[in-house]
Protein backbone atom coordinates (compact mmCIF):
# COMPACT_ATOMS: atom_id res chain seq x y z
CA UNK A 1 0.00 0.00 0.00
CA UNK A 2 3.16 2.38 0.53
CA UNK A 3 3.66 2.30 -3.19
CA UNK A 4 0.74 3.30 -4.33
CA UNK A 5 -0.02 6.43 -1.66
CA UNK A 6 3.78 7.33 -3.30
CA UNK A 7 2.49 6.95 -6.60
CA UNK A 8 -0.98 9.25 -5.51
CA UNK A 9 1.37 11.75 -4.20
CA UNK A 10 3.63 11.65 -7.45
CA UNK A 11 0.67 12.58 -9.47
CA UNK A 12 -0.57 15.45 -7.18
CA UNK A 13 2.93 16.47 -7.84
CA UNK A 14 2.42 16.34 -11.73
CA UNK A 15 -1.39 18.15 -11.60
CA UNK A 16 0.65 20.73 -9.78
CA UNK A 17 3.67 21.24 -12.49
CA UNK A 18 1.11 20.51 -15.44
CA UNK A 19 -1.38 23.53 -14.07
CA UNK A 20 1.61 25.65 -13.84
CA UNK A 21 2.57 25.01 -17.06
CA UNK A 22 -0.70 24.89 -18.45
CA UNK A 23 -0.83 28.49 -17.17
CA UNK A 24 2.09 29.63 -18.94
CA UNK A 25 1.23 28.21 -22.29
CA UNK A 26 -1.75 30.14 -22.50
CA UNK A 27 -0.14 33.49 -21.10
CA UNK A 28 2.37 32.62 -24.19
CA UNK A 29 -0.42 32.46 -26.59
CA UNK A 30 -2.06 35.74 -25.09
CA UNK A 31 1.29 37.53 -25.48
CA UNK A 32 1.83 36.36 -28.82
CA UNK A 33 -2.15 37.52 -29.83
CA UNK A 34 -0.90 40.85 -28.01
CA UNK A 35 1.96 40.72 -30.42
CA UNK A 36 0.22 40.22 -33.31
CA UNK A 37 -2.40 42.91 -33.13
CA UNK A 38 0.03 45.16 -31.88
CA UNK A 39 2.40 44.55 -34.78
CA UNK A 40 -0.94 44.79 -36.89
CA UNK A 41 -2.06 47.99 -35.80
CA UNK A 42 1.58 49.87 -35.09
CA UNK A 43 3.02 48.26 -38.27
CA UNK A 44 4.70 51.78 -39.37
CA UNK A 45 5.33 53.31 -35.89
CA UNK A 46 6.68 50.06 -34.27
CA UNK A 47 7.72 48.06 -37.03
CA UNK A 48 11.75 49.17 -36.35
CA UNK A 49 11.55 48.97 -32.21
CA UNK A 50 10.61 45.42 -33.64
CA UNK A 51 13.40 44.55 -35.67
CA UNK A 52 15.46 46.10 -33.66
CA UNK A 53 14.40 43.68 -30.54
CA UNK A 54 13.46 40.85 -32.72
CA UNK A 55 16.53 40.96 -35.69
CA UNK A 56 13.55 40.16 -37.98
CA UNK A 57 13.06 42.37 -40.98
CA UNK A 58 9.70 43.37 -42.08
CA UNK A 59 6.35 43.52 -40.19
CA UNK A 60 5.29 40.85 -42.17
CA UNK A 61 7.67 38.18 -40.96
CA UNK A 62 7.21 39.63 -36.94
CA UNK A 63 3.67 38.20 -37.78
CA UNK A 64 4.42 35.37 -39.34
CA UNK A 65 7.16 34.70 -35.87
CA UNK A 66 4.54 35.46 -33.53
CA UNK A 67 1.91 33.72 -35.21
CA UNK A 68 3.83 30.54 -35.11
CA UNK A 69 4.91 31.23 -31.94
CA UNK A 70 1.43 31.20 -30.65
CA UNK A 71 0.46 27.84 -32.28
CA UNK A 72 3.62 26.26 -30.89
CA UNK A 73 1.96 27.44 -27.43
CA UNK A 74 -1.64 26.29 -28.08
CA UNK A 75 -0.24 22.88 -28.52
CA UNK A 76 1.67 22.83 -25.23
CA UNK A 77 -1.52 24.26 -23.61
CA UNK A 78 -3.94 21.70 -24.63
CA UNK A 79 -1.21 18.83 -24.34
CA UNK A 80 -0.48 20.21 -20.74
CA UNK A 81 -4.89 20.74 -20.38
CA UNK A 82 -4.88 16.96 -21.47
CA UNK A 83 -2.28 15.56 -19.53
CA UNK A 84 -4.18 17.43 -16.33
CA UNK A 85 -7.09 15.94 -16.72
CA UNK A 86 -5.59 12.37 -17.40
CA UNK A 87 -3.33 12.92 -13.63
CA UNK A 88 -6.89 14.01 -12.28
CA UNK A 89 -8.92 11.10 -13.31
CA UNK A 90 -5.96 8.66 -12.35
CA UNK A 91 -6.90 10.57 -8.28
CA UNK A 92 -10.16 10.27 -8.19
CA UNK A 93 -9.97 6.48 -9.37
CA UNK A 94 -7.01 6.15 -6.49
CA UNK A 95 -4.95 3.85 -8.58
CA UNK A 96 -3.56 4.11 -12.09
CA UNK A 97 -4.67 0.21 -13.27
CA UNK A 98 -7.90 0.98 -14.37
CA UNK A 99 -9.25 -0.03 -17.67
CA UNK A 100 -10.46 3.90 -18.24
CA UNK A 101 -7.39 5.06 -17.06
CA UNK A 102 -5.51 2.86 -19.42
CA UNK A 103 -7.87 4.15 -22.27
CA UNK A 104 -6.93 7.73 -21.67
CA UNK A 105 -3.36 7.32 -20.82
CA UNK A 106 -3.32 5.65 -24.33
CA UNK A 107 -5.14 8.68 -26.04
CA UNK A 108 -2.84 10.63 -23.97
CA UNK A 109 0.03 8.87 -25.98
CA UNK A 110 -1.63 9.50 -29.24
CA UNK A 111 -2.61 13.24 -28.68
CA UNK A 112 1.03 13.58 -27.92
CA UNK A 113 2.35 12.34 -31.13
CA UNK A 114 -0.05 14.20 -33.28
CA UNK A 115 -0.48 17.60 -31.93
CA UNK A 116 2.77 18.84 -31.83
CA UNK A 117 3.06 17.34 -35.69
CA UNK A 118 -0.02 19.06 -36.48
CA UNK A 119 1.72 22.43 -34.81
CA UNK A 120 4.98 22.20 -36.32
CA UNK A 121 2.85 21.80 -40.27
CA UNK A 122 1.14 24.63 -39.29
CA UNK A 123 3.71 26.75 -38.31
CA UNK A 124 5.53 25.61 -41.54
CA UNK A 125 2.52 26.81 -43.94
CA UNK A 126 2.52 29.89 -41.63
CA UNK A 127 6.33 30.34 -42.46
CA UNK A 128 5.99 30.08 -46.10
CA UNK A 129 2.62 32.60 -46.22
CA UNK A 130 4.84 35.22 -44.51
CA UNK A 131 7.48 34.29 -46.02
CA UNK A 132 9.20 34.73 -42.65
CA UNK A 133 13.51 33.25 -43.13
CA UNK A 134 13.17 33.17 -38.91
CA UNK A 135 12.01 30.11 -37.90
CA UNK A 136 12.89 28.38 -34.50
CA UNK A 137 13.42 24.62 -33.97
CA UNK A 138 11.22 24.13 -31.29
CA UNK A 139 9.98 20.29 -32.72
CA UNK A 140 12.73 17.69 -32.16
CA UNK A 141 10.61 14.74 -32.23
CA UNK A 142 11.00 14.28 -28.35
CA UNK A 143 6.87 14.22 -28.31
CA UNK A 144 7.01 10.94 -30.42
CA UNK A 145 9.13 9.28 -28.10
CA UNK A 146 7.15 10.34 -24.96
CA UNK A 147 4.01 9.48 -26.77
CA UNK A 148 5.15 6.01 -27.69
CA UNK A 149 6.13 5.60 -23.92
CA UNK A 150 2.90 6.35 -22.65
CA UNK A 151 1.05 4.14 -25.26
CA UNK A 152 3.43 1.54 -24.09
CA UNK A 153 2.78 2.47 -20.51
CA UNK A 154 -0.97 2.09 -20.97
CA UNK A 155 -0.86 -1.34 -21.77
CA UNK A 156 1.19 -1.98 -18.61
CA UNK A 157 -1.85 0.00 -16.99
CA UNK A 158 -4.18 -2.12 -19.10
CA UNK A 159 -2.70 -5.32 -18.02
CA UNK A 160 -2.61 -4.61 -13.99
CA UNK A 161 -6.53 -3.45 -14.31
CA UNK A 162 -6.95 -7.51 -15.76
CA UNK A 163 -4.79 -8.44 -12.46
CA UNK A 164 -6.72 -6.66 -10.53
CA UNK A 165 -9.72 -7.90 -11.96
CA UNK A 166 -8.86 -11.55 -11.99
CA UNK A 167 -7.98 -11.04 -8.27
CA UNK A 168 -11.63 -9.28 -7.42
CA UNK A 169 -13.40 -12.31 -8.84
CA UNK A 170 -11.29 -14.90 -7.36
Amino acid sequence: MKSLQIIQKTYHVFEILLRIGMIAAFIWVAISAAGVICAIVWQDSIAALLQELTGISGTFEIIGSLLCSLIAALADGILCLLALRYVKAEQADGTPFTFSGAQQLKRLGIQTIVIPLVAQILSAVVYEIFDATFQPEWFDGGSIIIGVVLILVALVFRYGAELEEARSEE
